[in-house]
C-alpha cells in the first residue's frame, strides 16, 4: 500500500521539498536512506573525526559531491562529509506517510472550511433570491405607477390644453361682449336722441298747427 502511494506522489513531494536556498550557496535537499546511523565526518574518509550522526529520514542540505562522498549541512551551522550512497532525493516511506497524513489532515480541514463556505453561500443565495424577488416586485410596482402617472400626466396636459383654449375663447367672447355692449349703448343713445327729436318735432308741429288754426279763426267773418 505504501509503495502505491509513494509512486504517484514522489515527484510532487520532490518538487515541493528538493530545492532550498541557504546563505550565499544554493543547496539541494536530501534525505538519509534507511540505516541504523550514518556518521558525518570532518573530511572524506573514515579516519576523519565524526561530528554528527544522522538517522533514517533525517533531512540534510547537499552542498557538494566528490567521488563517493557528499558535503552536507545539518541544521544551520553544522557541515561535514558523509557517504553519498546514504542520501536520496525522495523522503523515506515513513516520512512520506507522515507527510501524507499531514496533507490529509490539512485537506480535511480545508474541506470542512469549504463545506462551511458552501453552506454560507447557499444561505446567501437563498437570501439573495428572496431579495431579488422583492426587487422584481418593487420594480413592477414602480413601473405600473410610472405608467399610470404617465397616463395621468397625458390627461392633465390634454385638460390643460383644453383650459387654455377655453380661456382664449372666453377672452374673445368677453371682447365681443364689450364691443356689443358698447354698440348697444351707442344705439340706445341714438334711439333716445331720435325719440327726443321726434317728440320735439311733434310738439313743434302741433304748436305751429295750433297757431295757424287760431289765426284762421280770427280772420273768418261772423255770419251772425
Amino acid at each position: 500500500m505504501i509503495k502505491k502511494i509513494i509512486g504517484p506522489l514522489s515527484i510532487v513531494l520532490f518538487v515541493l521539498t528538493s530545492v532550498v536556498t541557504v546563505g550565499a550557496a544554493a543547496a539541494e535537499i536530501r534525505f538519509v536512506r534507511p540505516s541504523v546511523e550514518v556518521p558525518v565526518r570532518t573530511g572524506q574518509g573514515t579516519n576523519y573525526k565524526i561530528i554528527k550522526l544522522v538517522r533514517d529520514g533525517d533531512r540534510v542540505e547537499l552542498l557538494k559531491e566528490e567521488d563517493a562522498w557528499a558535503r552536507v549541512r545539518i541544521g544551520e551551522k553544522t557541515e561535514g562529509w558523509m557517504p553519498k550512497r546514504f542520501l536520496s532525493s525522495e523522503p523515506p516511506p515513513v516520512k512520506l506517510v507522515q507527510i501524507l497524513r499531514a496533507d490529509n489532515e490539512q485537506l480535511k480541514k480545508k474541506n470542512a472550511e469549504l463545506s462551511g463556505e458552501v453552506t454560507d453561500l447557499k444561505g446567501m443565495q437563498t437570501s439573495t433570491s428572496t431579495e431579488l424577488s422583492t426587487c422584481i416586485t418593487q420594480r413592477d410596482t414602480i413601473q405600473n405607477q410610472y405608467q399610470s402617472l404617465e397616463a395621468d400626466t397625458a390627461d392633465v396636459i390634454a385638460i390643460k390644453n383644453k383650459m387654455v383654449a377655453a380661456e382664449k375663447e372666453l377672452t374673445e367672447v368677453r371682447a365681443t361682449l364689450i364691443t356689443v355692449e358698447q354698440q348697444n349703448s351707442d344705439l340706445k343713445r341714438k334711439t333716445a336722441l331720435t325719440w327726443f327729436l321726434a317728440g320735439g318735432g311733434v310738439l313743434l308741429l302741433g304748436w305751429l298747427i295750433g297757431m295757424f288754426t287760431g289765426k284762421s279763426r280770427r280772420r273768418r267773418p261772423s255770419l251772425l
